[in-house]
């Protein structure tokens, strides 16, 4: 840089080591006089602002040093941003509130949050505020991001007007910068991007301090982003898996039911054929048995991916039950199922009556299926007080494998092999769990199995925490 001294026509004039001059380049030691006042040129140390470069290495130190003293003595802006290292986990509301926080604790009048994309690979900027009332955007130096990002230093300009490591660009001169900080945002294996920020117009420069705080909150902030950034890949990993998983079981689901229906429409093709209405009656009820578990699907497929809130009302418990046997009636028949059944003496609850149906439908059409070949029997039972209400329904049939239990719940999990779609027990669990219920199950392979559905009453909008009344074990 060249420093420069002139006389705009002073009364006492200027003199530069005892010689009167109207203008003057000024170099390291010189002596100058302006009026009764005398000043010595030196040259600004690092040590004049304080360390304008904190590398990798003393950063750390900088934020263990920060750390390690007492509570009292740590700077609370600290504390503040590592609350949220695990507690927000969107990268837009984390960044905003480290912005706030910043501004909070240093005077800085602009900043902005880069981060790199996962897209392009690129920097974008992701969050700003401003004090300036300024709707220009942020001012930004490429030299200093790049400068940053290339070597993971925190940088501090006194004066970004005459810092020769920057590029003097219409941002930079336009919005009259002055000071500047810009740090790293280093997670545990690479940089996640990098936060800016200036004094504004004001020409009062930043410190070491500032620039030694600053450097500490982006360690935080740069390991807070790296979660967000796994978090939300790990989230969307889950959901491509579940996917993939949903799309294979419905794959499998609907080839079996279209084997059905192909069977079926042979026998109604050779029917046509031969003008024979016996093949019809073989034909049709593989087609019909095949629409019926369509339809089942296609419920269960929206139960299963509908979030939603029960509708409660108060529900006859024993008129549900009876619908769904009087329904199934005709299927036990035909696999010589016997069903029982004994009313409970009040037999009413505060549930949502279509759902707790569906639930109801799916435990009995599973028992009946359990004992077709040992043409077994389905026993159902219900006890109902103040405290809620159990619904058990148990079989005598093939039972279900010790190592099916404990996934029952899950979507496309089916005891029935090709023949189930494993959606309808995963339905009746959600469908219990939204009524803040829960399902048990009890089998043994070749005995049978038992299922015992809880559903606690609700009052006022809270669950009761008395206990509930067991159904007596049917059969």
């Amino acid at each position: 840089k060249v420093l420069k001294v002139e006389d705009l026509d002073s009364r006492n004039g200027i003199s530069v080591n005892g010689h009167t001059v109207k203008q003057s380049v000024l170099r390291e030691g010189d002596m100058l006089r302006v009026g009764d006042s005398r000043f010595r040129v030196v040259k600004c140390s690092d040590s004049t602002f304080g360390n304008t470069i904190i590398n990798e290495k003393k950063a750390q130190q900088v934020f263990q040093s920060m750390m390690s003293v007492g509570e009292d003595e740590r700077p609370p802006v600290l504390y503040r941003a590592a609350q949220l290292l695990g507690s927000v986990f969107d990268i837009d509301e984390l960044l905003d509130q480290i912005l706030a926080l910043i501004f909070e604790a240093l005077p800085v009048r602009r900043g902005f949050v880069l981060t790199v994309s996962a897209q392009t690979g690129s920097p974008e900027i992701h969050a700003t505020r401003s004090k300036e009332g300024d709707d220009q955007g942020p001012p930004l130096s490429n030299n200093l991001i790049q400068y940053v990002f290339d070597k993971k230093e925190a940088m501090l300009t006194v004066d970004a007007q005459e810092d020769s490591r920057l590029d003097l660009t219409e941002s930079i001169v336009g919005h009259n910068i002055h000071s500047a900080m810009c740090a790293p945002l280093a997670g545990r294996e690479a940089v996640e991007g990098v936060i800016y920020v200036d004094s504004g117009t004001s020409s009062k420069p930043f410190k070491k301090a500032d620039l030694e705080l600053f450097t500490a909150i982006t360690r935080v902030v740069g390991v807070a982003v790296e979660n967000a950034r796994l978090y939300r890949e790990n989230v969307e990993s889950e959901r491509l898996a579940a996917i993939g998983q949903a799309t294979a079981g419905l794959g499998h689901c609907v080839k079996n039911i279209l084997t059905g229906i192909r069977g079926g429409s042979e026998f109604i093709d050779m029917a046509l054929e031969k003008e024979d209405l016996g093949y019809v009656k073989r034909g049709w009820p593989i087609m019909s048995r095949a629409i019926d578990r369509i339809d089942v699907l296609v419920m269960n497929m929206l139960s299963f991916s509908r979030e939603r809130q029960p509708e409660r009302i108060s529900s006859d418990i024993n008129g549900l039950i009876q619908d769904v046997l009087d329904v199934l009636r005709g299927k036990a028949e035909k696999m010589d199922v016997t069903l029982k059944f004994t009313p409970d003496t009040y037999g009413r609850a505060k549930v949502d009556p279509r759902e707790i149906y569906r639930v109801i439908m799916n435990l009995t059409m599973n028992a009946i299926e359990a004992c077709e070949q040992c043409k077994g029997a389905v026993t159902l039972a219900a006890v109902c007080n103040d405290a809620g209400c159990t619904i058990k329904v148990a079989d005598t049939g093939s039972g279900i494998p010790e190592d099916l239990l404990p996934r029952l719940s899950k979507a496309f999990v089916s005891t029935k092999g090709s023949s189930g779609t494993g959606l309808g027990l995963a339905c009746s669990y959600k469908i219990v769990r939204e009524h803040e219920g829960d399902i048990e199950v009890v089998s043994v392979v070749g005995k049978g199995t038992t299922f015992t559905v809880f559903l606690p009453a609700v009052i006022d909008g809270a669950r009761t925490t008395q206990p509930i009344a067991q159904a007596d074990s049917p059969g």
